[in-house]
């Protein structure tokens, strides 16, 4: 059977950019001024946000924000308090009230994709004029004393020169079955992005600068392409030319449920490698019996 794959590109299937640790920016803060001067993240934590509504949190690089937007959910005076008793609900409030803000954070993305909800903590280091660090956190409480005006925090940070720039990449399959699934894997973020079928076009949205393997499975074929790179932080020295032979010694002995399994490809280097393996079962361990679904 001949296939034949005709990849239409906006841009290529491997997309690249290099991001510098320090990355001009433009803060404004909420008493209205605007400090512009280069940014760069506290730690190795990547952004963390729970978008609203959703039960898991998704990370995103500093590199992939187009800008972060700090929006008042609630704002208030209010008293202190303490416990009348350990161990009990009961407070006493005490004199004096200060300033408390509850905020929600919107990160737009480069490849065009918004995202609001609550943030993880994440601190900043900055060079601009009269700001030495950014912190950025869902609650802000004031002291005793304060007043709502006193209070002076980021409500913006936009990334200077950035812009969506990644187009779709788009698919053409011909003579190899009616596709069933489409999956892009973007190895540096261990993100898998799906793609939207029609007929015998894929079309892969929402993209982001990144290296991408592509895996097609249709109802006769399962077409996979690996990339031959690695995330700059795995980096590593180049397999050795018998890997793919040594490799298949050891990996029958791996327990599994598949009768029929072999490698069919191997690439990468020894920090960051990829294998594409075959798996089949011979006989359905329920197949003696009725199972509903199975």
């Amino acid at each position: 059977m001949k296939i034949l794959i005709t990849i239409i590109f906006s841009s290529l299937v491997t997309l690249t950019t290099s991001a510098a640790r320090w990355q001009a920016a433009e803060v404004e803060l909420s008493n209205g001024k605007r400090v512009s001067g280069k940014l760069a993240r506290m730690g190795v934590r990547p952004l963390t946000i729970t978008p609203t509504g959703a039960k898991y949190q998704e990370k995103i690089l500093l590199k992939d924000i187009i800008s972060i937007t700090q929006i008042v959910k609630e704002q208030k005076m209010n008293r202190p308090w303490i416990y009348k008793e350990a161990g009990k609900i009961e407070k006493m409030y005490l004199e004096g009230t200060y300033p408390f803000v509850n905020l929600i954070t919107e990160v737009v993305m480069t490849n065009g994709k918004v995202v609001r909800g609550d943030i993880v903590s994440v601190a900043f280091k900055f060079t601009g004029k009269g700001l030495r660090k950014i912190f950025l956190t869902r609650q802000i409480k004031g002291k005793v004393g304060e007043k709502m005006g006193d209070l002076v925090y980021p409500v913006r940070i936009k990334f200077n020169n950035r812009k969506t720039s990644v187009k779709p990449i788009t698919i053409k399959l011909t003579n190899a079955g009616k596709i069933q699934s489409a999956t892009a894997l973007d190895n540096e973020r261990e993100v898998v992005r799906f793609g939207k079928i029609n007929g015998s076009k894929i079309v892969f949205n929402n993209l982001l600068m990144a290296d991408y393997d592509i895996y097609i499975l249709t109802d006769t074929n399962v077409l996979g392409g690996l990339s031959n790179s690695a995330p700059k932080k795995s980096q590593g020295e180049t397999l050795p030319s018998d890997a793919l032979t040594e490799l298949k010694k050891v990996f029958p002995l791996a327990n599994d449920f598949f009768n029929d399994r072999w490698i069919v490809a191997l690439n990468g280097n020894a920090k960051f490698c990829k294998t594409l393996v075959y798996k089949r079962r011979e006989k359905y361990y329920h197949s003696h019996k009725h199972t509903p679904g199975g």
